[in-house]
This record gives C-alpha cells, sequence and structure tokens, in this order.
C-alpha cells in the first residue's frame, strides 16, 4: 500500500483493510487482528537472525528497529485513514436537497447546543428555589418567561436541523426530519418549554393557596425534562 501523503483516505483505507481482511466479510475480526499482530511480530524478530549487527538488509539492531518502525507506522496510518474515510463519509452522505436546513454538524448548531445546556443548568438551579420561595418565583418571573421562550424557540428549530441516522447518513429532507421529531422528542420538549408562569399568572393561580398551589408547584416540575436535551 502506498502511505504517500495527500492521497485519499478512503482509497487508503480501503486498500489497507483489504489486505488485512483475509476472509473479505469487510471487517477486521479477532482472528485477523491476532494474525496482523503476529505478522508484525514475526517481521520484527525476523530481522534479528543471522548476519551480523550491522543494521544493513533488516540484519541486527538497526534492521529490527526499521522493520519495528516501519509496521507501528503502517498501524498508525491504517487507523488514521480509517478515521479520516469516516469522516468524509459522513460529511459526504447526505440524504434530501434541503439545504436551507441547519446541518447538525455545523458550527451554528454546536453553540446553540452549548446555550441550551447552560439554560438547562439554571433551571435546574432556579426551580426549586422558585418553588421553595414565592418571593424568589417572583422575582426570576422575567428570567424564567425569557428561558421558557428560548426553549419554544428551540423546538421550532429542531423542525429545521437536519439529524444523522443509524446507519451515519445527514438526513436533510425537512418531511423526514419533521416526521422524526414529531415521533420522537416533539412532545417531551414542548410540554418542558412552555411558560407555565405566565400561563399561571394570567389565570389567576399564581396567588391561590392549597391545593391549587400543589398542583402548580407539580406543573414546575415539566421543566425538569428538558435535562433529557443533555443525553441525545
Amino acid at each position: 500500500v502506498d502511505f504517500a501523503e495527500g492521497g485519499d483516505p478512503t482509497e487508503m483505507a480501503s486498500k489497507m483493510m483489504a489486505e488485512v481482511d483475509t476472509d473479505g466479510d469487510g471487517q477486521i475480526d479477532m482472528d485477523e487482528f491476532v494474525e496482523m499482530m503476529r505478522k508484525g511480530q514475526m517481521q520484527g524478530s525476523g530481522g534479528s537472525g543471522g548476519g551480523g549487527g550491522d543494521g544493513k538488509d533488516g540484519r541486527g539492531p538497526a534492521g529490527v528497529g526499521g522493520l519495528s518502525m516501519s509496521y507501528n507506522h503502517r498501524m498508525s496510518q491504517l487507523a488514521r485513514n480509517v478515521l479520516l474515510a469516516h469522516q468524509k463519509k459522513i460529511e459526504n452522505s447526505v440524504i434530501g436537497d434541503d439545504l436551507w436546513m441547519i446541518h447538525p454538524m455545523s458550527n451554528i448548531h454546536a453553540i446553540w447546543d452549548v446555550l441550551v445546556s447552560l439554560l438547562i443548568l439554571l433551571t435546574v438551579i432556579t426551580m426549586p428555589l422558585s418553588i421553595g420561595w414565592d418571593e424568589l418565583n417572583d422575582a426570576f418571573f422575567a428570567m424564567n418567561l425569557t428561558v421558557d421562550f428560548i426553549f419554544l424557540l428551540d423546538v421550532c428549530k429542531n423542525f429545521c436541523t437536519g439529524f444523522i441516522d443509524e446507519n451515519d447518513a445527514v438526513i436533510m429532507d425537512a418531511k423526514v426530519v419533521r416526521r422524526n421529531y414529531l415521533t420522537g422528542f416533539f412532545i417531551t420538549d414542548l410540554c418542558s418549554s412552555l411558560p407555565l408562569d405566565l400561563i399561571l399568572r394570567a389565570a389567576g393561580a399564581s396567588d391561590a393557596g392549597g391545593a391549587v398551589t400543589g398542583t402548580k408547584q407539580s406543573l414546575k416540575m415539566l421543566k425538569l425534562l428538558r435535562m433529557a436535551k443533555l443525553f441525545r
């Protein structure tokens, strides 16, 4: 296999895999891995037999070192090219032509996910305080309302963001994306994003007591469903 720099990683990885994959099933199983390591050890030890120690023709310490270095170089090149080929496959495997949608591997999507994660952390900190003390709940009203609307915006964004399926293909078909989200996390995201403080205040339940207060606090616990976003 030619290890020249600048070669196509997919082609190089395919050639190197074909060299190791003796049964031709397209995968390196345990037996093939053991055989690959055994051949490498034989190449390294083969250079030490017979002849002087001048390192020529693979004999002696210099020859052993050269063979070992060559073998390690081949293994590192195999791993590198497999990773590059996998990355290239993901980038090129795009299903759908709705290119106006947000790519799931774009920087914009990554930055938005970081923002949402920070807001989830903020919710986890402030929600128990809001439930325990009405004074703090009133003080956090404007902040909670802003966070709720950002999460509602995130729900809308999910309808416009592609996803990576089980075959590592990027799905950018709007109809498929909408169907996948509606049958997946839509209900959970919507319930955890509703501006409950605003709804309860508009319904006049913010000043009620007794059982209404207990129900109000239970409804606010729905915001904990936002934590599910962290594990997707």
